[in-house]
């Protein structure tokens, strides 16, 4: 006979725990906690071996849902122990009374879903069995060891130790001859600590480790109560963070220092030791070969600095893989071993290792005889422990089949098949690049919040629907593809650490600021992408954004951005100026620079009359500059060969309505009757914008029309042409990305000043758009103003205007000028350079017809 329970919490750890409170506490739902350990604490009740200790700073390596625990307990070193870390979880079980939740010493041995019943039969091997409406997975990612890949562990005649099952008593190896296998994380830890005992240590390396200083210390009793008592202030900002901890964002690129600034970044966050060396030196350390370069050639030269014995520090100093594409090993007086005169190195990559013997081991070499092996060999990590659980599905659909070719979730959370089943940080999750604390919170939280969407509406069953499973898996590949990490051979969130298992994107690699992001947009859209009872809301407006663009959107959200309604203008300003970052220098073109009209004109290296076009940068009416536009100007110049008129305009709310028009008008104007001692053919001018710049180019092309200026054409990009709109995409992308219809409201109410509404400022309502020259109009899919620029481009058409319109998928406003960063760039600027050739040429015919035909 099965206990019925509402929910089942596999695991005891931080994440069982947690979900153990939120779900029985917090929802008042009856739960049951199962635990294979004979006690709380999960991977820290497993790993017990010697050195064992986290490499994120204590006070961040913590719970924060609770002020009450965060402000009662401290840690006695910056970085804790194993020790210390299960104590800390066991406190916590103590304090929030989660013991009685749990069934321990039981291990679950099949997790099957009944759909007559729609519950989940979960049977242990030598406890009860339990039926359950929803099952919460909470094993962790690194919970199953990777079997060798060498015979003979079974005959070994000594002692033989795995680093994830140590025994609870301490292990002396005083007098004995030790072997440790690996020289990953953990095989680090334990082996410095190992050397400090053994008779001699022999360690078998196959992949070197860009390890660096952790930098532990012991912290005073007024430290340890300043930390809990301020562990807000300290703690500010870890969600908005990369990783989930507030170190210092990067200076800037690598080769934007000169070597000699770069040594002194290096040699600062070297000296201070753990991760802000990853994420604190240079922002493209895994996105630029040459970037990347810099750091690892840093950290060859201090291994070499510190191990005195030339041949083991190049063994000791990886050239296989790029720097931070495995997990980064943090160590302390690690490579210092390796001067110890009772301390072997053995490169496995030269000698594999063939099998361990009744005395030893043999590699391809030689054979070694040993009192003591340790196993430090890793883990088959993310799937395996879900997999473990032999979970299966709808209609027999096991877990083990459903991931046989990769893993397939809905943010890590669920899996289109198994009703009800959440996994924590599970496969496609953020895994190991946030802060697990911080990331187990959030995933138990938005699972919560799925079932708690479940109980309220009465529904049954909760899963995603595929579409959502494939675009989270296409999203997972692509920003990992964006990256160096596929360099990484062997590494674990690849699959690539053992053999046979499907290699793919294991993990999310976007960061923990759009990971949440994603998570509080689906919840907000009525946890779009989950099907409750078969009926799934619409994918969410982020889903839709290519790899690219969301990896931007991480960008811009890390060091939590302000909301649109609270930003002041010299913040947007400045916001918007920050965009140059994700620029690349243009290329080198002969610019001028006049000051009446404000204005840069950038003349590419060909021979004249060249066309002309006419830009106006975006910014909303209210921000923006000559300098945002600098390298699409110098792109679009020597790209097409035209000279491109770069030209300013008066900003509001200083200069309100009809100061930009006034301006932009103005310059074409100039243009009109200059260009010519430029080199350029006043027959062949185009104006272009984009965003507020996109109107006021539309603006200036019907003033010129009226004016009497013939004009070749207009290239208009995400034109926003009503303040008034009411269209659909106003709707959709209310809250963006990037652009919010309170920015929206809030620039156009600037500009305007609570000026009547007419042509010159939203171009959409001139009494006619006949006689306009020809028009290529570019939008983008997740942009509040996209609908009304599409509809400004058909009542273009409408008027018998020519009128190209193209519009690019899982892109958001802002991204066409990102030239660094948005490959979809190279395919505008084909479009304009088409564009021009096809209307430039058939302006001038027409023209020359005119004459012709005058002359007459």
């Amino acid at each position: 006979m099965s206990h019925e329970k509402d929910v089942v919490v596999i695991g005891a750890g931080f994440a069982g725990l947690y979900a153990v409170h939120k779900l029985r506490d917090q929802l008042g739902l009856d739960v049951q906690g199962i635990e294979a350990a004979g006690g709380v604490g999960g991977t820290w009740w497993w790993n017990r071996y010697p050195g064992c200790r986290c490499d994120f700073e204590s006070v961040h390596y913590s719970y924060s849902f609770s002020e009450e625990l965060q402000r009662e307990w401290e840690w006695s070193e910056l970085f804790a122990s194993q020790p210390e870390i299960l104590a800390y979880l066991e406190w916590v079980a103590e304090r929030l009374d989660l013991r009685k939740a749990f069934r321990f010493d039981t291990r679950v041995s099949s997790v099957t879903w009944d759909a007559p019943s729609a519950r989940w039969i979960v049977r242990t091997e030598d406890g009860p069995t339990y039926a359950a409406r929803y099952v919460v997975s909470c094993v962790g990612i690194l919970s199953v060891p990777k079997s060798p890949e060498f015979s003979g562990t079974e005959t070994f005649g000594g002692e033989l130790y795995r680093t994830s099952h140590w025994p609870h008593q301490p292990v002396d190896f005083a007098g004995k001859r030790v072997a440790v296998i690996g020289t990953g994380s953990t095989g680090i830890q334990v082996i410095q600590e190992v050397a400090k005992q053994a008779a001699h240590l022999t360690v078998f390396q196959r992949s070197p480790a860009y390890a660096a200083p952790l930098r532990n210390a012991p912290l005073t009793a007024e430290q340890r109560r300043w930390n809990a008592d301020h562990h807000a202030e300290l703690r500010q900002g870890s969600r908005h963070s990369f990783m989930g901890i507030p170190y210092e964002g990067p200076a800037g690129p690598a080769l934007a220092f000169t070597p000699e600034e770069r040594r002194r970044i290096l040699d600062t966050y070297y000296e201070r030791g753990g991760f802000p060396l990853l994420l604190s030196t240079f922002s493209d350390i895994l996105f630029s070969q040459e970037a990347n370069d810099v750091v690892a050639d840093y950290i060859r030269e201090r291994i070499r600095e510190r191990v005195k014995d030339t041949a083991k520090a190049e063994l000791l100093c990886p050239t296989d893989h790029p720097y931070g594409t495995y997990r980064p090993p943090f160590e302390t007086g690690y490579f210092e071993v390796y001067n110890q005169s009772n301390v072997d190195l053995v490169d496995v990559r030269q000698a594999p290792i063939e099998a361990l013997t009744p005395q030893g081991l043999r590699t391809s070499a030689a054979s070694y005889e040993f009192d003591v092996i340790i196993l430090a060999t890793g883990f088959d990590a993310l799937t395996a422990p879900q997999v473990a659980l032999n979970v299966t599905g709808r209609d027999g659909l096991t877990l083990k089949d459903k991931w046989a070719q990769g893993p397939a979730t809905f943010l890590g959370s669920q899996a289109a098949g198994f009703p009800n089943f959440f996994m924590i940080i599970g496969p496609q999750s953020t895994g190991a690049s946030y802060n697990a604390p911080l990331a187990i919170e959030d995933a138990i939280d938005f699972a919560a919040g799925v079932i708690d969407h479940a109980r309220q509406a009465k529904v049954t069953t909760v899963e995603p629907i595929p579409e959502a499973e494939r675009r989270w898996g296409e999203l997972c590949d692509g920003i990992l593809g964006l990256t160096l990490l596929p360099k990484a051979e062997k590494a674990w969130w690849l699959g690539r650490n053992v053999a046979g298992k499907p290699r793919g994107a294991y993990m999310f690699f976007g960061g923990a600021p759009l990971y949440r992001a994603y998570q509080a947009e689906i919840a907000a859209h009525g946890h779009a992408g989950f099907a409750f009872d078969g009926k799934a809301e619409p994918l969410s407006p982020l889903l839709r954004l290519t790899p690219v663009a969301a990896t931007v959107v991480g960008a811009l959200l890390v060091g939590e951005p302000k909301p649109p309604e609270t930003v002041t203008l010299e913040e947007t300003r400045a916001q918007m100026e920050g965009l140059r970052q994700l620029q690349a220098p243009g290329p080198q073109v002969r610019v001028e620079t006049i000051d009446q009209p404000r204005a840069r004109i950038y003349v590419p290296d060909a021979d004249g009359p060249l066309p002309v076009i006419v830009y106006y940068h975006g910014g909303g009416f209210i921000a923006g500059s000559l300098d945002l536009v600098d390298s699409p100007a110098r792109s679009i110049a020597a790209n097409l060969g035209v000279i491109v008129v770069s030209a300013g305009y008066r900003l509001a709310p200083e200069h309100p309505y009809p100061a930009a028009t006034d301006d932009t008008f103005a310059a074409l104007q100039w243009v009109h009757e200059t260009i010519g001692e430029y080199g350029g053919d006043r027959d062949r001018i185009v104006v272009m914008g984009d965003s507020a710049g996109a109107t006021l180019a539309a603006v200036a092309a019907l003033r010129a029309r009226d004016a009497g200026i013939d004009l070749a054409g207009q290239v208009l990009i995400y034109p926003p042409t009503d303040p008034e709109a009411t269209t659909a995409s106003r709707v959709e992308f209310a809250n963006g990305p990037l652009l919010s219809e309170t920015a929206i409201q809030g620039m156009w109410n600037a500009y305007l000043a609570g000026a009547e509404v007419g042509p010159l400022a939203a171009p959409s309502r001139a009494q006619s758009l006949a006689g306009l020259p020809p028009a290529l109009v570019v939008t983008v899919e997740l942009d509040p103003v996209r609908d009304e620029a599409e509809d400004y481009a058909r009542a273009l058409a409408a008027a018998g205007v020519p009128v190209e319109q193209h519009r690019f998928d899982g892109l958001f406003h802002s991204t066409l000028t990102m030239t660094a960063v948005i490959p979809e760039i190279q395919e505008l600027y084909a479009r304009i350079g088409r564009f021009l050739e096809v209307r430039i040429t058939g302006h001038v015919a027409r023209k020359s017809k005119a004459v012709t035909t005058a002359g007459n």
